[in-house]
């Protein structure tokens, strides 16, 4: 058929755990099962989203090469959102009780044990069931939630890297009832990927100047 005069090209579901960032002129792909990133240089003007991030649109000879890479399938992944780009950061003047820093605590070291030894794929299955779960949007009790967290990460062993701190928090926030995002960004030129914890638009745990530079690939 034809829209406006130009050919509708077709698309195709992106396969289970693979999302795809557009940057500029190139496609960043994080494929969560293989736990791997990879750059698709110039292919922004080839690939285009669809169905907001759940599948892609191209000519029929890109799709086929883009199925015969293992980056597509026939089977839509149900569980997929589309990542909200952060537009502001915040944090609590308020001092933490020391009730709050001993729960965050008590759950860090909780969250120590869960993460270890958990490949990706798990950690992401993990973000996901807690967030399906029903939980009350409240922006500051995260924030304040979040300051305490922070305020124990000296006391964590085996605090780890961005992956672990926000997937920690993003499980501490659920287990206090609250609505959260764990947000994976990339950037290009150099290659940098990044992962962060969000409340609506709003980032807690880190800081928009981090942030700000990444563009969101997968949310869960």
């Amino acid at each position: 058929g034809l829209e406006h005069g130009m050919p509708i090209e077709p698309e195709i579901d992106l396969a289970k755990g693979v999302h795809l960032a557009w940057i500029h002129e190139d496609i960043v792909v994080l494929d969560v099962q293989a736990d791997a990133y990879s750059l698709l240089v110039g292919a922004a003007n080839l690939i285009r989203p669809a169905r907001q991030g759940e599948a892609v649109s191209a000519d029929a000879a890109v799709l086929n090469d883009l199925a015969l890479a293992g980056l597509t399938s026939t089977t839509r992944e149900r569980s997929r959102r589309p990542p909200a780009p952060a537009t502001h950061d915040a944090r609590s003047t308020a001092p933490t009780s020391l009730n709050a820093r001993t729960r965050a605590l008590a759950n860090a070291l909780c969250g120590t044990m869960a993460f270890r030894q958990r490949p990706l794929p798990a950690l992401v299955e993990a973000a996901r069931l807690r967030s399906s779960a029903p939980h009350r949007r409240d922006l500051y009790g995260a924030i304040q939630e979040a300051e305490a967290f922070e305020a124990i990460r000296p006391w964590v062993p085996y605090e780890g890297d961005c992956l672990q701190r926000s997937w920690m928090l993003h499980r501490h926030l659920h287990q206090r009832g609250l609505d959260a995002d764990w947000v994976f960004g990339v950037r290009t030129w150099p290659f940098l990927a990044h992962c962060w914890v969000q409340v609506g638009d709003t980032i807690v745990g880190d800081s928009l100047d981090r942030v700000g530079g990444f563009t969101p690939i997968m949310v869960a």
